[in-house]
């Protein structure tokens, strides 16, 4: 019996590396920001951390928006400003997509910069939303989305 419980335990470690989520990049929403335009409140998921990333992986994240009138569709998204901060960091787009109240984006970090122990670097983006201008019409909002890296080594 208690080679049996040895065995069985073992066999359930090693199932479970097998099944356990992978170390990977990891992105959370820090922030969400909101704004008003018109009539509306929008409300727009806006700061973003990455865990846990290997230089060159694929960095993906879904940026959600909500408003009190109406709003959508996401017209268009892309970099803003000088896309990648501080100086030295570098980055590319890999592909994006609609969602039904916002888009999914993925990106990757080129370089990153080295701040004592660590690597840091920022991307900044812009989703560029349709919303009503309170007056019968509608106008363009630029929503401006960033997301922070700092390496742990």
């Amino acid at each position: 019996m208690k080679v049996f419980s040895i065995v069985l335990a073992a066999a359930l470690v090693v199932a479970a590396g097998f099944t356990a989520t992978p170390a990977g990049e990891q992105t959370v929403k820090e922030q969400t920001c909101s704004e008003v335009v018109g009539t509306n409140s929008l409300s727009y998921d806006c700061q973003f951390r990455v865990n846990h990333y290997d230089l060159g992986g694929p960095v993906t994240f879904a940026i959600e928006y909500s408003c009190s009138g109406a709003c959508g569709p996401v017209l268009s998204f892309g970099l803003r400003d000088e896309g990648f901060s501080p100086a030295g960091v570098s980055g590319h787009m890999l592909s994006g997509r609609r969602l039904a109240n916002g888009l999914e984006l993925t990106f990757a970090f080129d370089t990153l910069q080295k701040q004592g122990s660590h690597a840091v670097g920022d991307a900044h983006f812009v989703m560029n939303l349709m919303v009503d201008d309170g007056q019968g019409g509608s106008q363009l909002m630029p929503c401006a989305v960033d997301v922070h890296l700092k390496s742990a080594k």
